[in-house]
C-alpha cells in the first residue's frame, strides 16, 4: 500500500515529507480526519481512465474531485480550490474559484464559508478563450490543491486521464435509445426542474431523467451497448443497465427513473453504478447509501413508482454514469466486509499521500512514520545518486554515511517508542 501510494506523492511530496518539520498526514487512508484534515474522495473521471483500462472519457468531460475537509472550505475564497491543467497542447494554466469554469457544488447542507462535503469541478466546456474540448487521443495532467479554513494545504495532487479519440467518439453514437424529450414542472420543488428526456422503446423503455435547463451541459442517454451488464459476485441483474451521458457534476441533482424487470420484486431491488471504469453497490433495497456511492446518489431521495409500467425506482444523484437496478443475493453475512474493502482502496477513492502545510495539530503516528522512512530511503538512494555524477567520491562517504546513521536512528526510537 506504501508503494501505491508512493507513486502518486512522489512526484511533487517526497522531499518535503522527509525534510519538513510538520509530520506528514495520509489522505484517503483512514477515517480519522485528525491525521487527514483535507481528503479526495472520488475523481471524475477515474484515476488513469483510458491509460490502463477501456474507460471512455469524452473530449467534453468536466473533472471533478470529491473532497472532504473536517474544518471546512470557504467556497467564496478563490484560493480554497486551484486546477492545474495541461492539456499536451496548451501550455499548463491555472483555474480557481474565481473563473467562472470552477465551481463548487455542496453535498452538505452547510454554509458557503464552511463546507465540509463537497465536488469541486473544472468545466473545460465553459472556457471562453480555449477549444471548448479537449485534444482527442490525449493523455490529460490535472493538478487539485485544495486549502481549508484552518490554512492547511493539500499541496498538488496530480491526476492522469486519456481522451478518446475520434473513431471511438463516433462508435459512441451508434446505437443510441429511441428517446422523447418533455418539459415538466414538480409542484413540490424550487429548484427549477423543468425538462426531461425519456427512453420510449426497447428494453430501457421507461427510463427517464428530469432535470434543471440552467444546467450547463444536458443528459442525455448513451450508447446501449457501451456499457457490460453488472458481473459482480453476490448481485444479480433486475433491469437493464442505463448508459448516462455526460460526464459531469450537475448544479442541481438529476431526477432519474430506473425501470426494473417485471418479475422483479420492487421493494427488494437495490441500486449498483458505474463508475467509468467498473460497477459497485450504490444503494440498498431500502434506498441506503452504500460505501463508494457517498457523492452519487442523494441519501433519502429513492421513490419506488410499483404501479407505472415498467415499475420504476426513482432517486435523485449529483452526478452521471451508469445506473443499474440490482438484487443483492444472499451471503454469509461478509458483503458488508468486501464492500469496505473495495472501497477503501478501490478505483473510486483516490488514495495518495498528500503535501501538507498543516496549522492544526496531527498526530504523527504510525502511517506517518510509515511513510517518512520509506520516503527517506527513496531519496537517500535519489540523493547518492545524484552525488556519484555531481561530486567526487570523496564528497559521498559524509553525505551518505550521515543519511544512513539519521536513518538507522529512525527506525529505532520508532521500535523503542512502540514496545513503550
Amino acid at each position: 500500500m506504501i508503494f501505491a501510494v508512493l507513486k502518486k506523492s512522489s512526484k511533487f511530496c517526497a522531499l518535503l515529507l522527509v525534510l519538513s518539520s510538520v509530520p506528514p498526514a495520509f489522505a484517503g487512508m483512514s477515517g480519522d480526519l485528525s491525521t487527514a484534515p483535507i481528503e479526495i474522495r472520488a475523481s471524475i473521471p477515474p484515476e488513469d481512465a483510458g491509460i490502463i483500462n477501456f474507460a471512455r472519457v469524452p473530449d467534453e468531460t468536466g473533472f471533478a474531485v470529491l473532497i472532504r475537509a473536517a474544518y471546512g472550505i470557504d467556497a467564496n475564497s478563490p484560493d480554497a480550490v486551484r486546477f492545474i491543467i495541461d492539456d499536451g497542447f496548451h501550455l499548463p494554466y491555472r483555474r480557481d474559484l474565481s473563473f467562472d469554469t470552477v465551481r463548487v457544488v455542496k453535498i452538505d447542507d452547510a454554509h458557503d464559508e464552511q463546507v465540509a462535503f463537497l465536488w469541486a469541478v473544472y468545466d473545460r466546456f465553459l472556457e471562453p478563450y480555449m477549444p471548448t474540448s479537449y485534444p482527442p487521443d490525449r493523455v490529460i495532467h490535472i493538478e487539485v490543491e485544495i486549502k481549508d479554513i484552518r490554512n492547511n494545504i493539500l499541496r498538488p495532487a496530480p491526476f492522469e486521464f486519456k481522451i478518446e479519440s475520434n473513431a471511438e467518439k463516433t462508435a459512441a453514437r451508434q446505437n443510441l435509445p429511441q428517446t422523447n424529450e418533455f418539459y415538466a414542472v414538480d409542484p413540490f420543488s424550487e429548484n427549477g426542474y423543468d425538462t426531461g428526456i425519456e427512453v420510449t422503446e426497447g428494453k430501457l423503455r421507461g427510463a427517464k431523467v428530469i432535470y434543471s435547463s440552467l444546467e450547463p451541459l444536458t443528459p442525455e442517454f448513451g450508447s446501449l451497448n457501451a456499457i457490460e451488464e453488472i458481473n459482480l459476485e453476490g448481485i444479480q441483474a433486475a433491469g437493464m443497465p442505463a448508459n448516462l451521458m455526460p460526464h459531469t457534476v450537475f448544479n442541481t441533482p438529476v431526477t432519474l427513473f430506473l425501470p426494473i424487470s417485471e418479475d422483479a420484486d420492487i421493494r427488494s431491488v437495490g441500486l449498483a453504478y458505474h463508475d467509468g471504469t467498473q460497477w459497485m453497490p450504490a444503494a440498498d433495497a431500502d434506498g441506503n447509501v452504500l460505501p463508494g456511492a457517498e457523492g452519487w446518489m442523494v441519501p433519502g431521495s429513492r421513490v419506488n413508482h410499483e404501479q407505472s409500467s415498467p415499475p420504476l425506482i426513482e432517486v435523485q444523484v449529483h452526478h452521471f454514469s451508469a445506473a443499474q437496478a440490482v438484487v443483492f443475493t444472499p451471503s454469509d453475512g461478509t458483503l458488508d466486509e468486501e464492500q469496505d474493502k473495495d472501497h477503501d482502496g478501490g478505483a473510486n477513492v483516490v488514495v495518495f499521500a498528500s503535501c501538507f502545510i498543516n496549522s492544526a495539530a496531527s498526530d504523527a503516528g504510525f502511517a506517518s512514520w510509515s511513510l517518512s522512512l520509506v520516503a527517506g530511503m527513496i531519496i537517500l538512494i535519489c540523493g547518492l545518486g545524484f552525488r556519484i555524477q555531481s561530486f567526487k567520491a570523496s564528497r559521498l562517504r559524509p553525505v551518505s554515511f550521515t543519511l544512513f546513521v539519521s536513518l538507522v536512528e529512525l527506525v529505532i526510537l520508532n521500535r523503542t517508542h512502540r514496545t513503550d
